[in-house]
């Protein structure tokens, strides 16, 4: 009896993992860099229409995500990252991870990808986004994370 239940939710389950739409390391890079084009170029626009903007309110706030938040996010995102602009910094590392299922953004994103700025041996900065995938498009949730780290030893 047992196995008479077990084989459809395997079924199900796997036809519910195929079924879903896949983000790539190659497609996350495309992403990055996009962003990091808009914020090169100073194109808020083109940066605004890579969020979601279906009025979900993000984990830890009280108040949906909206509009304000994404040109915050763009200032900071300037002020962050400064001396890669001046120095005009491309991406060198890309990370793609699907989202862990304690998360807290699980209900609202499918991946977290992560690109990263080389400033030297020792030193590199990041940013990050999740992603969610809304009207046939990969779109970013909520606010950046940025990230500091040391380089240790060589790869």
């Amino acid at each position: 009896m047992k196995k008479i239940i077990l084989l459809p939710l395997i079924l199900m389950f796997i036809a519910g993992i195929s079924t879903g739409q896949k983000l790539t390391k190659k497609d996350s890079k495309k992403i990055l860099e996009s962003v990091w084009n808009d914020v090169k170029t100073n194109d808020t626009a083109s940066f605004r229409k890579m969020w979601a903007m279906d009025g979900q309110q993000w984990p830890y706030h009280t108040v949906p995500f909206d509009v304000q938040q994404i040109r915050i996010n763009f200032q900071d995102f300037k002020s962050y990252f400064d001396t890669a602009l001046i120095k005009n910094m491309k991406i060198e590392d890309v990370e793609c991870d699907s989202v862990t299922i304690n998360d807290p953004h699980r209900g609202f994103s499918k991946y977290y990808i992560r690109g990263w700025f080389k400033y030297s041996s020792t030193f590199k900065k990041g940013f990050g986004f999740y992603m969610d995938y809304l009207n046939s498009k990969w779109l970013i949730r909520f606010s950046p994370d940025y990230s500091n780290a040391k380089i240790s030893g060589k790869k």
